[in-house]
């Protein structure tokens, strides 16, 4: 993000009435305070050709609690998520955990909001 300026964009948007931000899994982690955590699932140390590797730690603090994407979901992710979650319990840390296909929104004058899957209900 640092190295593309997506931060400065984000960041600077974010102001807008009427900015609208989407993001799974990574893209919603990369809002809290923080990516601790997040590297049990996804390992820091795995980067793309090109990009620097130095690790940055900090996220976009743009949400002041922490998501742990793909709780108890049918992704590769999901065991690993588990440690994210008792990571961010021992740390007292804030989090919501996320179901894939559950869905966060902030408004600034709703606040925040999280929509459940849905589960399947058969017509008839």
């Amino acid at each position: 993000m640092r190295q593309s300026g997506f931060d400065k964009i984000v960041t600077q948007k974010r102001l807008d009435s009427d900015f609208i931000y989407g993001g799974y899994s990574a893209g919603v982690c990369v809002l809290s305070p923080t990516l601790r955590g997040i590297h049990l699932a996804d390992n820091p140390d795995t980067v793309p050709n090109g990009y620097s590797r130095d690790i940055i730690w900090e996220g976009l603090g743009i949400i002041d609690f922490y998501v742990a994407p793909h709780y108890r979901s049918n992704h590769k992710e999901t065991e690993m998520i588990e440690a994210t979650v008792q990571f961010y319990i021992d740390n007292k840390m804030l989090f919501v955990a996320l179901r894939d296909g559950d869905v966060l929104t902030l408004d600034s004058e709703e606040g925040l909001a999280q929509h459940p899957v849905q589960p399947d209900i058969p017509s008839g």
